[in-house]
């Protein structure tokens, strides 16, 4: 038969359990604006009964606290952190294909079509008045103000490419610090729960700083039987428990692309495993500086075209010019150069880089060393006509992977393969620069005074939809344009996409594991109640003792 003292002591028991519900109730509240903050719930469980004398049954003997746990749904951290992953890299994908559209600035009056535009109206306008110093001058600043800015584009372009190697050194820097957050952790929450407990607070820590990773790096974690927490990235352990590896940046040692710039860096773990990832803002980074090509073409690529551009603009201008005369019949000068050199030294140093050994260019050939302009290449070629030369010669060009970088140019009336004219070093050649009646307005030197067809011709370069596989100079820069729109139009829907999907998975989660102050309160009622029964319960009990003990 259960003593008096067994009812006291009920009370006590369920007095202490609420009062512990309370203190629960309390903390969820006091951390219901904690970011990463996990709501918690007291699991209580009746203690043992007592078998009653005779066979009669049992009685209860009260309450007990099983645990404190945290309402947390894996299967949503899980969907978060993968959906994370795809969120963080296509969000590098619409800031960088953002700043490249800043960058080339079309439609505005600061955009190559623009810059186009004016320079070849001063050359029309050169055709009409060829001997006019004043529209000479026109030509050269708009020469100059086409020059600088692509050449001002391509720098700029070239500084996003820099500063996205900044960004990757943030990436690495952040991974580390996470992996050696998360392994402290670690060691916490082992070493508390040794006794059977659940560190519920450390393990949120650990938890936001795992959903801050999985943004950076798509990530694979388990916690095993024993409670080891692992963390891998692309099969590479990157924490197993209390250890973890370290990324490090190492400077590249050869250029990935032809017009990277210098002291880029790669990425691998200190053990000495390679670094390789493919999700995550990291990767996004990866691609946007180093791709040229492929699905998600990057800063390389745009750089890539603006060169071609340039290159093939500039040789066709060039070769148009210097067939032509100046108002002291001076011929043989290129308008546009790099580094502002002189026609002499430009071709000059185009020879030097170019390809001078080997057979002349026929249809079968490879190799091309001082074709002239009038030499015939096919049966269907017979005239003087530069583009035609120069597309014919693309066209082998094209089959041999050795020279894809490489460009024809007329030097001194025959064509070279010479290394290409670079976007961000283009500028007017010095001769132009210092003598505006070098400006070959005139087809031939016997020309009457007023001639300026050579000034049309160049005006006509614009609509030659022969220039560029992507037709004319106008219908480049457009498909450039139209390309990077698309390419920008689709990161920035999967990356709208993911932070819908992302808000989704978060009203998810906050709906499961979020504080909810009503529920909290409601709850306040519930165990305040319980526990003032529970008191009002010891009362009795002690009123019942004092009976037996004192009357």
């Amino acid at each position: 038969m259960p003593s008096i003292f067994a009812g006291l002591n009920i009370s006590k028991m369920g007095l202490f359990a609420q009062q512990r519900a309370l203190h629960t109730i309390s903390h969820n509240v006091a951390n219901a604006n904690t970011e990463g903050y996990t709501r918690q719930r007291v699991n209580f469980h009746a203690t043992n009964p007592e078998e009653l004398a005779g066979s009669n049954g049992m009685l209860g003997t009260g309450v007990d606290v099983d645990a404190v746990k945290q309402i947390r749904n894996e299967f949503l951290d899980f969907s978060f952190r993968g959906e994370n992953a795809t969120l963080g890299e296509y969000q590098v994908y619409d800031d960088i294909l953002t700043n490249i559209e800043g960058i080339l600035n079309e439609p505005t009056d600061a955009s190559i079509t623009k810059l186009m535009d004016n320079y070849y109206a001063a050359f029309q306008q050169l055709n009409k008045e060829p001997e006019n110093l004043t529209v000479r001058a026109l030509v050269r600043q708009r020469g100059i103000a086409l020059a600088e800015g692509i050449q001002g584009m391509t720098q700029a372009m070239k500084k996003l490419q820099r500063d996205t190697n900044f960004e990757m050194s943030v990436a690495v820097v952040d991974i580390n610090n996470y992996a050696n957050q998360i392994s402290a952790l670690n060691k916490q929450i082992y070493n508390s729960e040794l006794t059977g407990g659940m560190s519920n607070d450390i393990r949120d820590q650990r938890n936001l700083i795992i959903d801050k990773l999985s943004k950076i790096v798509k990530i694979d974690y388990y916690e095993d039987d024993e409670k080891r927490f692992h963390v891998s990235i692309n099969g590479h352990e990157v924490v197993n428990h209390f250890n973890n590896d370290q990324l490090e940046t190492v400077p590249r040692q050869t250029k990935k692309n032809e017009d990277d710039v210098t002291d880029l860096f790669d990425i691998n773990w200190k053990s000495g495993a390679d670094f390789r990832t493919s999700e995550g803002m990291i990767h996004g980074i990866i691609e946007m500086r180093d791709n040229i090509d492929g699905t998600n073409k990057g800063i390389p690529y745009y750089v890539d075209k603006l060169n071609e551009f340039v290159d093939t603009l500039a040789s066709e201008i060039n070769g148009i010019h210097s067939t032509g005369y100046g108002l002291k019949a001076t011929t043989g000068v290129n308008f546009f150069t790099f580094s502002d050199m002189s026609t002499a030294d430009y071709n000059a140093y185009m020879k030097d880089h170019g390809l001078n050994n080997g057979p002349a260019l026929d249809v079968s050939a490879s190799v091309l060393v001082g074709i002239t302009a009038a030499d015939p290449m096919t049966e269907e070629i017979q005239a003087q006509n530069s583009t035609i030369i120069r597309e014919n010669i693309n066209k082998l060009l094209k089959n041999n992977p050795d020279y894809n970088k490489k460009s024809v140019k007329l030097i001194e009336g025959k064509y070279y393969l010479t290394d290409r004219l670079k976007a961000d070093t283009i500028s007017i050649s010095s001769d132009i620069d210092k003598d505006l009646n070098k400006i070959a307005a005139a087809d031939n030197s016997n020309s009457i005074p007023g001639n300026g067809k050579n000034a049309l011709k160049v005006n006509a370069s614009r609509s030659n939809i022969r220039l560029f596989d992507w037709g004319s100079p106008d219908d480049f820069v457009k498909s450039l344009v139209a390309n990077l729109a698309v390419d920008k139009q689709e990161a920035t829907r999967i990356y709208k996409n993911q932070t819908v999907l992302i808000g989704q998975v978060v009203v998810e989660k906050d709906s499961y594991s979020g504080v909810s102050l009503d529920e909290e309160m409601s709850d306040m009622i519930r165990f305040q109640q319980a526990y003032s029964a529970n008191a009002r319960m010891l009362t009795t009990f002690d009123e019942m003792i004092d009976i037996i003990v004192n009357k």
